[in-house]
């Protein structure tokens, strides 16, 4: 696997990166994964841990995204 760093957006003069992990197909596969799957990770010592994010989890992600954005609407209206 390789760790690379692009370039995710400029604001003016400052860089914004991200980091992508490339991950074997053949891993990919035995895991059952597909293209857009939402994945959730969490740090261990000096470990990375991805997973598949639970349903549930996404659910109420979703419903305080949901939330959030008709708040910052009815403010921007007032």
């Amino acid at each position: 696997m390789k760790l690379q760093k692009q370039l995710s957006r400029r604001v003016g003069n400052k860089e914004y990166p991200k980091w992508v992990v490339t991950i074997p197909p053949k891993q990919i596969s035995v895991l059952g994964w597909k293209e857009g799957e939402f994945l959730e990770s969490e740090i261990n010592g000096q470990e990375l841990i991805i997973r598949k994010e639970d349903i549930r989890r996404r659910q109420k992600r979703k419903e305080a995204a949901k939330k959030a954005w008709e708040k910052r609407k009815k403010k921007v209206r007032d």
